[in-house]
């Protein structure tokens, strides 16, 4: 007698966790942040799972009734609505809904991003020029281009900075390298960013 589970067992298993990981797995990628590890994420699964089938049941029981085929119900209610509700809570996540409807019912929330340097390169501004402070001192300045990247991983800020500027003796005296470059700073050795 063995007690791993059967393959009919382990196709039932995902097929409930299934919604949970569609919506989990699109919102996730519309946050800010790391992604926790593979554990945290099945129990995060499971409890979205439930959830979502304890709201939509009762309505597949009633569209069951009404004759729709099996499975179109099973497609719709395990794939295609979970894939809709995952891109619905990502715009509502980007675009600030829930923020909005806190502070029409004077309702504070806590701030959705957990430090300020994913706050500050959130939404950084294409072409804003940054100077950033090593921890020996040295000052690397440039500009924030769209290829440019500020890693949201809480262990390692990397900074790549994708147009590297030369600092002319006055803070306007910037200017271009020649030939043109980019630079990857690692997070460790940054002391402070000054944003332009």
């Amino acid at each position: 007698m063995s007690d791993l589970p059967n393959p009919i067992e382990i196709a039932n298993l995902a097929g409930l966790l299934a919604p949970g990981l569609i919506i989990s797995t699109i919102r996730t990628r519309a946050i800010t942040g790391s992604i926790p590890d593979i554990k945290d994420r099945l129990v995060s699964y499971a409890l979205i799972s439930t959830a979502y089938f304890a709201v939509v049941t009762p309505l597949f029981q009633i569209l069951g009734s009404a004759g729709m085929p099996l499975w179109v119900a099973s497609v719709l209610q395990n794939f295609l609505l979970p894939l809709i509700l995952g891109i619905g809570l990502a715009y509502v996540y980007q675009w600030r809904w829930s923020y909005r409807l806190a502070e029409k019912c004077r309702l504070h929330l806590a701030h959705h991003l957990p430090a300020a340097w994913d706050y500050v390169f959130e939404d950084l501004p294409a072409e804003t020029f940054v100077l950033v402070t090593l921890n020996d001192g040295t000052q690397v300045a440039g500009k924030m281009s769209k290829d440019s990247f500020a890693s949201s991983n809480k262990e390692e800020r990397d900074l790549f900075i994708r147009e590297v500027w030369e600092i002319g003796d006055a803070e306007s005296a910037w200017t271009p390298l020649n030939p043109p470059r980019g630079i990857l700073l690692c997070g460790q050795g940054i002391k402070y960013v000054e944003v332009y």
